[in-house]
């Protein structure tokens, strides 16, 4: 996965490029691009890394290729969209924060989101967290790293007895939290989603270094 991030100060630029160990970072601000690989008829987790100012899948996944399917979790099963001559089944708004599937079909492609890092400089964005509740969330900042990531935040926000999900192509592997610690440090890449079961409801706050 490829990321370019036009940030305004170095300091956004260190916590960037040591939370993408998997992507290239070519210089720093906040608006960019994510490219994002989708293999033919792959099923993988993504999240949208940025905003584009609509977060529909007709501008968001403008790139996918005609016979990719979308599936959004709304709770107790999916909503779908599917593509076909360039067009959507159904316009479905997948906002920074909101996990989904997507699966290509029989064509590979490469998807670019481009917009701009939810959180201004030194700023922070808040993704609310359910207890008891699977949901399928995703990073608002366009950060990876695993779950002790500051940076990514998200290990360190969920109470002990939470448990994330994590899908592998094939199926899920998953790692609880108890007693502060994790039984698995699972790694996220930029632009991938999650299943969060959280023992507590709770804000995933994030925050993009100030200059």
């Amino acid at each position: 996965m490829r990321t370019k991030l036009l940030l305004t100060a170095a300091a956004i630029a260190a916590g960037v490029v040591s939370s993408q160990a998997q992507s290239n970072v070519y210089s720093v601000n906040v608006v960019g691009y994510v490219n994002k690989t989708l293999p033919i008829s792959a099923m993988q987790l993504s999240g949208t890394p940025l905003d584009d100012g609509t977060n529909k899948l007709s501008s968001a996944l403008a790139g996918a290729p005609n016979g990719t399917t979308v599936y959004v979790w709304n709770g107790a099963g999916y909503n779908s969209a599917s593509k076909a001559k360039g067009s959507w089944s159904t316009d479905l708004s997948i906002p920074p924060g909101v996990g989904m599937f997507i699966q290509s079909g029989g064509t590979a492609g490469t998807n670019t989101y481009v917009g701009q890092v939810t959180a201004q400089v030194g700023g922070s964005v808040s993704n609310a967290i359910p207890a008891g509740v699977t949901t399928l969330r995703g990073s608002m900042v366009p950060y990876a790293g695993d779950l002790n990531d500051t940076n990514l935040a998200l290990g360190t926000t969920l109470a002990n007895g939470s448990i994330i999900y994590k899908w592998t192509g094939a199926g899920y592997t998953s790692s609880s939290k108890a007693k502060g610690s994790w039984s698995t440090a699972l790694s996220f890449s930029v632009g991938e989603a999650m299943f969060i079961n959280s023992a507590t409801a709770t804000q995933w706050v994030q925050k993009l270094p100030a200059n």
